[in-house]
């Protein structure tokens, strides 16, 4: 295993990313969605170098919380059981919302823990995006769209 392969396994385990025979465990989602690879042996220089980076503001995250705060997180919550409602479809209110955040933040999201990576200055914008996505919802829904 490379030196950098090795950096990279070091630091998902120590951000408790890897899970031991899970293909689809958060370092290799993270992985997937950086470069379209599904196996960290398969990544060049270049996509190592992308990985690292992200990891290590995962990492930087961790030691400096300045996560959302739980008002925030409840008006999260809130809001996508609002599009929910405003925009009814076949994926779970955490399925959206890890989506929602995704987009809006250029961020990943697990199920498991949504806001892990959600930081506080970041609430703003994820909550009035929503928002706008309700909005949107509920004017498709009165003109009789979808």
């Amino acid at each position: 295993m490379a030196k950098m392969t090795r950096r990279l396994y070091a630091i998902a385990v120590e951000l408790n990313l890897l899970e031991r025979g899970n293909p689809e465990d958060p370092f290799h989602i993270i992985v997937y969605r950086i470069t379209g690879k599904e196996h960290v042996s398969e990544l060049n220089q270049k996509e190592e170098k992308a990985v690292l980076k992200e990891l290590l503001s995962y990492r930087e995250t961790e030691e400096n919380p300045q996560k959302i705060s739980p008002v925030h997180r409840r008006k999260v919550w809130a809001l996508i059981y609002e599009l929910c409602e405003a925009d009814p479809s076949g994926a779970k209110p955490a399925e959206r919302l890890c989506g929602a955040i995704e987009k809006i933040l250029n961020t990943s999201s697990f199920r498991r823990d949504p806001f892990r990576w959600v930081k506080e200055r970041d609430a703003d914008k994820l909550i009035e995006t929503l928002k706008r996505y309700i909005k949107s919802a509920e004017r498709k829904a009165k003109n009789g769209h979808k």
